[in-house]
């Protein structure tokens, strides 16, 4: 599914770009509140990314398979 496929990517994008960050807070000795907030924000994000995936494919999976009946 295409749904899946985006997600998927999505994800992976998210788990670099979070990867870039933490590396760099690391390296700047920041203290430990600021990681374990952006730790947070990006498993929020995660985690909207897959509900809004979820809702996506329940979308789908109630679509009417001829909407062309209606009009």
């Amino acid at each position: 599914m295409t749904v899946i496929f985006i997600t998927l990517i999505m994800g992976l994008i998210i788990c670099l770009y979070a990867f870039g960050i933490m590396t760099g807070l690391q390296a700047t000795k920041i203290p430990i509140i600021f990681i374990f907030l952006a730790v947070c924000i990006f498993l929020v994000l995660l985690g909207t990314l897959i509900f809004a995936a979820y809702e996506r494919i329940k979308e789908i999976k109630e679509e009417d398979k001829d909407d062309i009946s209606k009009y």
